[in-house]
């Protein structure tokens, strides 16, 4: 049977904003891949290395890299160059001293560098809890894994749990309350970190407000659903670090 749509590979003026790749030079990229980050929240990891990070010049040094298995995501080794790379992902490069982790930065996601001894850390927001088989309660996290801590813990969606990876193995959760930190994970202030002032619980046609301030002391109310916990005296991991450009 004949072909009869145009190509099914993305044209760069089509990709999601954030992204900030040349769309000029090129006319298409990569799709993303089904997998744990939604397509219009991630990278393909080829556009990341290429593109966003710069550790090579073309797709078929990209390949190259991934077939040695040099690149890990959360501690794995992952050969796909369409496997997409979303919020909190820790990439790895293996031999080299080097590890970034990806966050909200002004309405887009960055690598930002991070230390050794956080390159087994992750934060993961819970978006699920259910009772799985034997009882156990699991909890499905934002990069679409699931948790089942061995422990009774006192966690509800909207939390994060900071887990080791890539054994998934529970460290702690944190929770939105008066004096706590949380990180802006979407709109134009992404990336900053605030104090949480107070929170109020959401009605049935709208969700849970939060009051926080900003570092430069502005105050706002936001949804809670655009906030991620963070811990209480500081972040848990590295979530700053990005030079404007």
């Amino acid at each position: 049977m004949a072909k009869k749509s145009g190509s099914l590979k993305p044209k760069r003026a089509g990709v999601p904003s954030f992204w900030k790749i040349s769309k000029k030079e090129k006319r298409f990229v990569t799709r993303t891949s089904p997998g744990p980050h939604p397509k219009n929240y991630s990278y393909p990891l080829i556009v990341l290395l290429r593109d966003i990070l710069g550790v090579v010049k073309t797709r078929r040094e990209a390949l190259s890299v991934l077939n040695s298995e040099k690149i890990l995501v959360d501690g794995r080794v992952v050969k796909s160059e369409s496997f997409p790379i979303g919020l909190m992902d820790v990439i790895e490069f293996a031999g080299l001293d080097k590890a970034y982790r990806l966050v909200p930065y002004q309405g887009r996601l960055l690598p930002v560098p991070i230390a050794a001894k956080e390159r087994d850390l992750k934060l993961c927001l819970v978006k699920s809890k259910s009772t799985g088989k034997g009882s156990k309660i699991g909890y499905g996290l934002h990069d679409g894994r699931t948790i089942f801590p061995e422990a009774e813990v006192d966690i509800k969606p909207g939390d994060v749990c900071m887990i080791k990876v890539p054994k998934q193995e529970f460290m702690g959760s944190f929770r939105l309350s008066k004096g706590s930190l949380a990180l802006l994970i979407r709109g134009e202030r992404s990336g900053e970190v605030a104090t949480v002032e107070d929170v109020k619980a959401g009605t049935f046609s709208r969700g849970a407000i939060a009051t926080i301030r900003l570092a430069d002391g502005t105050a706002s109310e936001l949804p809670t659903s655009v906030l991620m916990p963070l811990g209480k005296q500081q972040p848990e991991v590295t979530v700053s670090g990005i030079e404007a450009s």
